[in-house]
């Protein structure tokens, strides 16, 4: 049998995984990730009284900015997990979760007095923020490079970087049921560096991690 004709009749035995079958295995990843996360969280740093925290705005502000983030990042890496996949149109969630948070920012501090600029962009923990949130990202990020390797991504950068996201929202959010800064500043500035921080280190590993 022909080289040509071997691949012929290896391919025609071969079905492509379902787009379903790609998402089910990439929540699963998550999930994960996120619960480990959750775990690495309550032995280092535990968690802070919630009972107030979920009643407040400022909570939920920051809860939906971080997993709008996540949310994009789990799209990216949906649609690049194929070979050719594109980003298509999600990183528009991207550009408008960080749009709106800018502008209450912006609003934040226009209604602030001069000594009250700098308390709301450094709180009381900005020197560790982005780094912890960072750390906190590494299950998720592994987990879905994990459902990735089993798939075909052909972007293996953009690929990395969209896990990266995927993880870097998943850790801010689990670390905001710790953090209990409150000031959008505060989180456009130091929550979005963990979450950049996040992807791009999730780009330069996973450019290696992902090669066939």
């Amino acid at each position: 049998m022909k080289t040509a004709d071997l691949i012929s009749a290896l391919a025609a035995d071969t079905a492509p995984v379902k787009p379903v079958r790609v998402t089910t295995r990439l929540a699963a990843a998550c999930l994960a990730g996120a619960l480990a996360t959750g775990v690495v969280l309550t032995a280092w740093l535990g968690l802070r009284p919630l009972g107030e925290a979920v009643q407040t705005s400022a909570f939920w502000m920051k809860a939906g900015y971080t997993l709008a983030l996540a949310l994009a990042g789990f799209l990216l890496v949906s649609r690049l997990a194929r070979p050719g996949g594109r980003p298509g149109r999600v990183l528009t969630i991207v550009l408008l979760a960080v749009a709106v948070m800018a502008g209450l920012s912006a609003i934040e501090l226009m209604r602030a007095g001069p000594g009250a600029m700098r308390p709301l962009m450094m709180g009381q923990s900005a020197s560790v923020c982005s780094l912890r949130i960072l750390a906190l990202s590494i299950p998720a990020y592994f987990g879905a490079i994990f459902v990735l390797r089993r798939l075909a991504p052909t972007r293996l950068a953009l690929t990395g970087a969209a896990a990266g996201l995927l993880a870097g929202g998943v850790g801010a959010s689990v670390y905001g049921l710790y953090c209990g800064e409150t000031a959008a500043t505060f989180v456009v500035i130091w929550y979005t560096l963990g979450i950049t921080a996040s992807t791009a280190l999730g780009a330069l590993i996973g450019s290696r991690l992902l090669r066939w």
